[in-house]
């Protein structure tokens, strides 16, 4: 009798061990790639006209371009100068 209450409960342990899903690991998120990279400054800044007019025009831009394109305008909303100190109004 003891012998078939251990394997029962053998059986039972190990189809529920069994039957328990792994846990996934978490994949870290990759790092954000800039699409500008490897290019100089006034490299970057022919590709940003180039792309603004292909843009005006109504063309179709790729996957990559409209990457660059992004990461284009966040450049120009980063470089636009502030107003001047309200000291420097005055004057």
């Amino acid at each position: 009798m003891t012998k078939t209450l251990s394997v029962l409960a053998t059986l039972l342990f190990a189809t529920a061990a069994h039957a328990t899903p792994a846990p996934t690991p978490k994949h870290p998120s990759t790092p954000s790639v800039d699409p500008l990279a490897g290019l100089s400054m006034d490299q970057q800044m022919e590709l940003c006209d180039h792309l603004e007019t292909l843009k005006k025009q109504n063309k179709p831009l790729s996957p990559k371009m409209q990457q660059q394109l992004k990461a284009c305008q966040a450049m120009t909303m980063d470089s636009m100068p502030e107003t001047a100190p309200d000291a420097t109004q005055d004057r």
